[in-house]
């Protein structure tokens, strides 16, 4: 069977679909890491807001405890003033009375922006819950569904490496290794169609998007032999608007 552009075409087509669907295989797992990755990440940071959370609240029992420390030491040197005889022993303790008070009022401006800033805290925690809680989802939702095109994926790979096998039974004996070559080299896009200009009889590789020989042209039209762009190495074929145009040239 003759290397035609049909059938090179259609061995073109199928390399491509192979290539998609390992492509599609090998994405999917390193998406899915990447995704488990971040949701631990936000895991982190949440736990690290629950912990910041619980840090603030019992910073604000002991400024609550103090606060309660502060107002038992006012009360103790209040029974003390009505106690005292001495008049420098009476200024000295409401000094110290209004001093405490005013350590006091700074006490009870902290608990009053504690309270505050565990307010806004405890609304942040709740949002971080709730978004780790829907990407949790999200992940799972995706491991899911992956999970279930895995197999028939695999399935239709193997169906397709079948059908290349087939396929490859175009490939002349004699051009087999340069072909197990370049496919290699190049992977899915081993065969590139080429643009023909038939007024000035001019085609480029649409692999390098060089224009090749003359010669070059009449062997891909011909195509008795496979054809490589002398330029990337690739298997040259017939674009299928160029190849209806020759057979409609040739009638």
């Amino acid at each position: 069977m003759p290397a035609t552009a049909e059938n090179l075409r259609e061995l073109h087509q199928l390399h491509q679909r192979a290539k998609a669907l390992r492509d599609r295989l090998t994405t999917g797992p390193k998406t899915l890491g990447s995704r488990q990755a971040a949701l631990t990440s936000r895991k982190t940071a949440l736990e690290d807001a629950r912990k910041a959370l619980q840090e603030a609240k019992v910073q604000l029992k002991k400024r609550e405890h103090a606060l309660q420390a502060q107002q038992a030491k006012i009360d103790d040197l209040k029974v003390k003033l009505n106690q005292v005889k001495k008049n420098d022993e009476y200024k000295a303790l409401q000094n110290q009375i209004a001093h405490d008070k005013a350590s006091m009022g700074n006490t009870e401006d902290e608990i009053l922006n504690a309270y505050s800033e565990i307010e806004a805290q405890t609304a942040a925690v709740a949002k971080l819950e709730a978004e780790a809680q829907q990407f949790a989802s999200d992940v799972a939702a995706f491991q899911t569904q992956m999970e279930s095109q895995t197999g028939p994926q695999k399935l239709q790979l193997e169906e397709i490496e079948k059908a290349i096998a087939e396929a490859e039974a175009i490939i002349p004996e004699e051009q087999r290794d340069r072909y197990r070559r370049t496919i290699k080299q190049h992977g899915a896009d081993a065969l590139a169609p080429v643009e023909v200009d038939f007024k000035s009889h001019i085609g480029s590789c649409t692999g390098c998007y060089v224009t090749i020989t003359p010669q070059c042209l009449n062997e891909v039209i011909n195509a008795a032999n496979l054809t490589f762009c002398k330029t990337c190495g690739r298997i040259l074929y017939l674009a299928e608007e160029d190849h209806h145009h020759t057979r409609r040239t040739s009638s």
